[in-house]
């Protein structure tokens, strides 16, 4: 295992772990190819069951509900377990649509994918009174529409005939300018909860988890990489080196902060629901964008958690304070 401030033993060990990765590839390789085929058709078919049925029934509101055949708009439900302050007007962002470009690409479905494209590009906004969780509305619809620009110019699915001139790579910047306000804290820690249409909302909850505000380099990374615009990445940066100034000595996080005072509410620590996807981006920020300073989070946490969670096959939690 690699020493905390070696890059390059570091990364030696990130090597490691790709080799290790391929070893399984080849052994799935291994598999007859008439069960490989068999497997490739039942992920098609259970994909474009759930994706026709969306289309069919629910499309463009959020999501199906798929025993009613019905829809529900619920990019604003996501993260609001007692569905507080729910909007009265909002018809939806076609979010399983957005959500799905990437898996159309995947399968080779060209053609669909230009139609969702062009669909969103046409109607898609985001100048609509609806309260969302920073977190869920940046992972799902941040990320889908700028994973969906990056194919729309990729050579392979690259839209025909012209059509597209950067339509999603706007929507994108746009609806990153309205997550801006929710870092405007003394700790530039951001708000869980933004409105689309008029920010934070008055007598807004300071509760945030440390997944809903270190969680964000990756879409906002990109954004601003896409766009040459450095406010989205250095809003997310800041947020992320705050969470990180405060962990503990056993470099460990709570769970829940408020983002006024930067204090913690939730001192239990662990790999699960609110920290999770935190351990995630640090090791994807580092692959994506090749900045050390990722790795060392990165590997630091996974030092701490392997240490002070770890029970043979299983991870606990613990008090992230205790020495």
């Amino acid at each position: 295992m690699p020493g905390a401030g070696s890059a390059a033993a570091s990364r030696s060990w990130l090597l490691l772990v790709l080799l290790l990765l391929s070893a399984f590839a080849a052994l799935a390789a291994g598999l007859g190819s008439a069960k490989k085929v068999y497997m490739r058709e039942k992920v098609r078919k259970m994909f474009y069951h759930a994706y026709e049925n969306y289309m069919v029934h629910a499309f463009p509101h959020d999501e199906l509900k798929p025993l009613t055949k019905t829809f529900t708009d619920s990019l604003s439900e996501l993260g609001n377990l007692k569905l507080e302050r729910l909007p009265q007007n909002y018809n939806g962002s076609a979010l399983t649509l957005v959500e799905s470009l990437s898996s159309l690409v995947v399968l080779g479905n060209y053609t669909e994918f230009e139609r969702g494209v062009l669909w969103l590009s046409d109607n898609l906004t985001f100048d609509v009174d609806a309260r969302v969780n920073l977190f869920e509305c940046n992972i799902r619809v941040l990320g889908g529409l700028v994973s969906a620009h990056i194919l729309a110019t990729d050579s392979k699915s690259r839209l025909e005939h012209g059509l597209y001139k950067n339509q999603l790579l706007d929507l994108a910047r746009d609806l990153g300018q309205r997550f801006l306000p929710a870092f405007e804290t003394p700790t530039g820690l951001p708000y869980a909860w933004i409105n689309l249409k008029y920010g934070v909302m008055e007598d807004e909850t300071t509760e945030t988890s440390t997944s809903g505000c270190g969680s964000l380099i990756l879409e906002m990374g990109a954004l601003s990489r896409l766009t040459g615009d450095p406010r989205f990445q250095a809003a997310a940066l800041r947020a992320l080196r705050k969470l990180w100034s405060m962990r503990s000595p056993l470099n460990l996080l709570g769970t829940t902060l408020d983002v006024v005072t930067g204090d913690w509410i939730e001192y239990s620590s662990g790999v699960g629901a609110g920290v999770d996807s935190f351990y995630e981006y640090l090791i994807k920020a580092y692959i994506l964008f090749g900045n050390d300073e990722f790795w060392d989070m990165f590997h630091s946490s996974y030092l701490a958690v392997q240490k002070y969670f770890r029970h043979g096959p299983w991870c606990s939690t613990n008090n992230f304070l205790t020495l």
